[in-house]
């Protein structure tokens, strides 16, 4: 009876164990035939060269016109003829708009025959020996007309909006038999190093003023930066812009820096104006850019990629090949940008680094498609000298 237990018991115990195997196999089976990527480490060898590092300050802004003229009678009237549609060029001095000049004429030829006549009671008195008293006011009373003269003079003038800039027009607020104001004389403005240029003085603005120019050719971009950037930028700094929806870029220098900063949400910023260089197409008032604001550029420095760099909580180190073995190297490291770091001691132009790459590989029997590889960290060749991808190292 023990004995035939024994057997049993041994039968069972086998059984269960192939069992167990038979649902192993299962298992591996099923996960040999998934297509999941297994991660295999290689590396690859890069040639140590130079470089250059630059480091710089990101932020968006609205691109403006460098100059904007934002014009308004500065008499009030009917107008009588609007010369001008949006989109049309003009030129320094040209017509926009007129009103109606007839009462501005008559105020001119009144004011006109009281000087003449205060000049000839003048001429008159002095002829006839008046005292030194009647001539002072005689005097006088010339001056207050002659001063008349020129206001009057001035307001005839201002019977036609001309333009203070070249560029096109933006917008036009005027319509034939429109009764304005007047009380804004034409007023210009300008952004950018052009900051002053346009001609005249007054309180209209863009939204306000009845007839707006801007500048085509020439462009800047308004800008901000945190409290934290802005002691790091200075007027001149190069900067690289990128419109929104753009593939291509252009290029500018910061032309001022705001000393005032605006608080929003308890976030201080300043303004930064740059100024587009040369007159590059595809450019349009309002729309925005990403702005990146060189602050610190290292040219022909030693340069690895970064991610040739090992870390622990002591030192930096990268992995030299000498004489066929791979020696962990300490090294001091600087600035890092674009996927190269700067390398102050430790390596030289030259030395040849292990750089990690993970390579992606299906498993075999791993169904539709091949193996895939995938590297990260592979160094990228530089026309100026920099990191060269040399030979591989097997994973």
């Amino acid at each position: 009876m023990s004995s035939s237990r024994s057997r049993r018991s041994r039968g069972w115990m086998i059984t269960a164990g192939a069992t167990v195997v038979l649902v192993g196999g299962g298992l591996g089976a099923w996960f040999a035939t998934r297509s999941t990527p297994v991660a295999s480490p290689t590396s690859r060898i890069v040639t140590v060269g130079t470089g250059t590092i630059v480091q710089s300050v990101a932020t968006t802004g609205t691109i403006e016109p460098a100059n904007q003229a934002n014009l308004s009678f500065a008499v009030s009237g009917r107008v009588n003829a609007v010369d001008v549609t949006p989109g049309q060029v003009v030129a320094v001095g040209q017509t926009l708009a007129t009103i109606d000049p007839t009462t501005l004429s008559a105020a001119l030829a009144v004011a006109e025959a009281t000087l003449s006549s205060a000049q000839a009671k003048l001429t008159a008195d002095q002829t006839d020996g008046a005292s030194a008293v009647q001539l002072t006011t005689d005097q006088a009373a010339v001056a207050a007309a002659q001063a008349s003269v020129t206001v009057a003079q001035s307001s005839f003038a201002d019977a036609t909006l001309t333009s203070t800039i070249a560029g096109t027009v933006a917008s036009v607020n005027l319509v034939l038999g429109q009764v304005v104001p007047g009380g804004s004389s034409a007023a210009g403005s300008a952004a950018g190093s052009a900051a002053g240029s346009a001609a005249s003085s007054s309180s209209s603005s863009g939204a306000s003023a009845q007839v707006v120019v801007i500048s085509t050719g020439a462009f800047v971009v308004s800008a901000t930066v945190g409290d934290t950037q802005v002691g790091e930028l200075a007027v001149g700094d190069q900067a690289v812009i990128t419109p929104s929806g753009a593939t291509s870029h252009v290029y500018g220098t910061v032309a001022s820096l705001g000393l005032v900063a605006t608080q929003s949400s308890g976030v201080a910023t300043f303004p930064v104006m740059v100024d587009v260089t040369g007159s590059p197409p595809g450019l349009y008032a309002g729309t925005t850019a990403n702005v990146a604001i060189v602050v610190k550029e290292l040219q022909g420095v030693v340069v690895v990629p970064t991610t040739a760099l090992h870390y622990t909580t002591t030192m930096t180190s990268v992995t030299v090949m000498k004489g066929g073995s791979a020696v962990s190297t300490p090294v001091t490291v600087g600035t890092s940008s674009a996927g190269e770091t700067q390398v102050t001691s430790g390596v030289t132009v030259g030395d040849q680094v292990v750089v990690p790459v993970l390579t992606f590989r299906r498993p075999l029997g791993g169904g539709a498609g091949g193996g895939r590889a995938a590297g990260f960290g592979g160094a990228r060749g530089s026309g100026r000298g920099g990191a060269r991808a040399g030979g591989g190292l097997g994973g």
